[in-house]
């Protein structure tokens, strides 16, 4: 049984998801008869790069092209699907890296077409090649025969020699959205007639990590384990050894509740039922980012972090499980003071007292507040979600042509963040807000000390000032 991704592979332009910027370069280049001699395929993995290869080279050999799409039913265009054309070389560097295969390129190249009008070397995960074989490969980049195009497919872009991306047209790939990896999950699922509800599917989606040849796959092992019956959150779960989400959400309540009991032997469960902790602590990232997109707020984004930094440490444990609980049990214990109240059983006592301060905070400004939800829309829609968290938390007010952004000297992360993208930031405001503005950022330390002297009035003798 042919594999799910080789199945469902595109053979032409028009089959190919995405990869617009790519897909119009080389389609331009057919059309106007001006094919580069070399080109650079860079991106991540399962993002398109072989596959597009190869339809350039039935593009190039296809004597019915229309346009730029080959006919895919000739001779030329079967045998390079099947990976037999006599003009057409497919190199793994990866394990063919040496000076001996580039050596064997390069006498063949003086050799005309045997079967169509060009010869065609696709070099995958070329960055592993020697440095040996990058100078033996070097000339042939530089002066090739008429009729030969290389193209040099990378995950890793920058352990290619500049001397060999200075010869060549590079192309760069993205990964594929969430959203068309679903779309094609959802497509495949049917044409396969694979039972299985959307949920399902748009956790392979997130677990293929913007790969398609990934989602595929995943789909083709769930699909396996389910044996016929219907797939669901649940099946995807136990066929990729997940945790699952409820047992993620609870172990984020119990750290968020200061709960180390629970939150320990959450861990522990997880260790004894044979998931990874690594990969469970992903998960919670990942969860932590859906619901900070929905409703930021510092809680959740100081937790996040604290996670971000337990992902790090994990790695330099051999006993993941001890390592885990002690993180774990630190993390909850700094919440363990901010215990929740009784009105509200999913809100910690800090968010309270924020939320409440900023409710009966009326101070004079000589400035006014800045309208920035333009901004604001700008950046939920384009996905910059670290921009758009750390205005969110700011103050932001305007004074003739000045923009200022105050920050609390308890935010320095996101104060640092947006003093690294005070260049993007100003030019963000100048092209939403239709003005000429410049940005100031600040942090604002007298704000800080009024709103906890508030909080001492509200809560006395429950909070302490240490100066």
């Amino acid at each position: 049984m042919e594999a799910l991704y080789r199945k469902y592979r595109p053979k032409s332009f028009s089959e190919v998801i995405d990869q617009l910027q790519a897909k119009l370069v080389l389609q331009n280049a057919i059309l106007t008869d001006r094919v580069s001699h070399a080109y650079i395929f860079s991106g991540p993995r399962g993002s398109g790069k072989t596959t597009l290869a190869r339809i350039l080279a039935k593009a190039l050999n296809c004597p019915n092209r229309k346009d730029y799409e080959p006919c895919c039913v000739c001779d030329s265009c079967t045998s390079i699907d099947k990976g037999n054309h006599p003009d057409v070389l497919e190199l793994d560097a990866a394990s063919n890296r040496g000076i001996d295969e580039i050596r064997r390129i390069r006498d063949a190249v003086v050799f005309k077409p045997m079967m169509g009008s060009y010869k065609v070397y696709i070099i995958d995960e070329f960055h592993m090649l020697t440095r040996e074989a990058f100078n033996a490969l070097l000339k042939t980049l530089e002066e090739p025969p008429k009729g030969v195009v290389f193209v040099l497919a990378t995950t890793n872009l920058e352990r290619v020699p500049p001397t060999i991306v200075s010869r060549c047209q590079l192309i760069e790939f993205k990964s594929f959205r969430e959203s068309d990896i679903l779309q094609h999950l959802i497509r495949v699922a049917a044409q396969e007639r694979i039972d299985a509800d959307r949920e399902a599917l748009a956790l392979i989606a997130k677990r293929a990590s913007g790969g398609m040849r990934d989602a595929l796959t995943l789909l083709e092992q769930v699909s396996s384990y389910a044996f016929g019956e219907k797939i669901t959150v649940e099946t995807v779960e136990r066929a990729l050894g997940l945790a699952p989400a409820r047992t993620v959400r609870e172990y984020l309540q119990a750290l968020m509740n200061g709960d180390v009991k629970n939150a320990t032997e959450i861990i522990e469960k997880v260790y004894e039922d044979g998931f990874d902790l690594d990969q469970f602590v992903q998960l919670c990232l990942e969860q932590l980012e859906e619901t900070i997109a929905a409703d930021p707020s510092v809680e959740t984004i100081a937790l996040a972090r604290d996670l971000m930094n337990m992902a790090s440490e994990l790695r330099l444990f051999e006993n993941k499980r001890i390592a885990c609980k002690l993180l774990s049990m630190d993390i909850a214990m700094k919440r363990s003071a901010k215990a929740k109240t009784t009105e509200s059983v999913g809100q910690t006592v800090v968010q309270q007292r924020v939320e409440q301060v900023q409710k009966v905070e009326e101070q004079p400004q000589q400035s006014e507040t800045a309208d920035i939800s333009k901004v604001l829309e700008y950046l939920k829609e384009h996905g910059d979600m670290a921009m758009y968290v750390a205005l969110v938390q700011a103050k932001v007010s305007k004074k003739d042509n000045k923009i200022e952004i105050s920050l609390l000297p308890s935010q320095r992360f996101q104060y640092e963040y947006l003093r690294e993208k005070l260049f993007e930031l100003e030019y963000l405001f100048k092209t939403q807000l239709k003005s000429s503005v410049d940005v100031e950022l600040k942090l604002d330390e007298e704000r800080e000390r009024q709103l906890l002297e508030k909080l001492q009035k509200m809560f006395p003798g429950r909070i302490r000032i240490e100066e």
